[in-house]
């Protein structure tokens, strides 16, 4: 099948045809793609839609996304499972009393965290294990994104805001990754629990917020 063809099936129906080898997925993430200013933006518009004062982002890596936003919110919260990565940040950061560099697996970390939370945050995950790709850690699973989600949507607070990034690796199981969920059972997941929240992917970003705010 055609890098084409498979582009446009995901990009009308948000699945993949089964089958496909190691390098055809490959091809799409790369085809898929978008660049990280999208993803900045992304998360500074949702921030400010949606008033949150507090960044939780999973899967820290360079510090990237921190370093773009620092003066977006009033605090905001990391984790990383790599611990070199973890204490690069945490020292790169150190002098910014805003920022707090949390080390693990953010399917276990989270509800620790959760517990000093009274407020709606902006959650960016991307915590997410992809071979091949990037210098990134892998805990007990590829992803932890059932767990983290499961976190959330049981927290005190209900109208968090949701971003995940990577959106064209919720595929499923294939020859890549294992244990990726694929986007409807994603979508199933929230609604199952929150059906009123909002579920849409744009921009290889899932984006899950509150229906009165769309």
């Amino acid at each position: 099948m055609r890098e084409e063809e498979i582009s446009r099936i995901w990009r009308a129906e948000l699945r993949l045809p089964v089958g496909l080898t190691k390098k055809q997925i490959l091809r799409f993430w790369a085809a898929e793609d978008k660049p990280y200013t999208v993803r900045v933006e992304a998360v500074k518009e949702y921030g400010k839609k949606f008033n949150t004062h507090c960044l939780i982002e999973t899967g820290t890596y360079r510090g990237d996304m921190i370093r773009a936003t620092v003066n977006d919110f009033d605090k905001i919260i990391s984790i990383e499972l790599d611990e070199l990565l973890y204490e690069k940040a945490k020292s790169k950061f150190s002098q910014e009393p805003r920022i707090t560099i949390v080390h693990g697996d953010s399917g276990k970390v989270l509800p620790k965290i959760l517990q000093t939370i009274t407020e709606p945050c902006l959650f960016w995950l991307d915590g997410h294990y992809i071979p091949l790709t990037t210098n990134t850690a892998r805990g007990d699973r590829d992803t932890p994104i059932m767990q983290e989600l499961e976190h959330i949507l049981n927290h005190q607070v209900k109208n968090h805001v949701i971003l995940i990034d990577d959106a064209r690796c919720f595929i499923g199981p294939n020859p890549v990754l294992h244990d990726y969920p694929t986007i409807q059972k994603l979508q199933d997941f929230i609604i199952k629990r929150r059906p009123d929240l909002v579920f849409e992917v744009r921009d290889d970003i899932i984006r899950i917020h509150q229906k009165r705010f769309s």
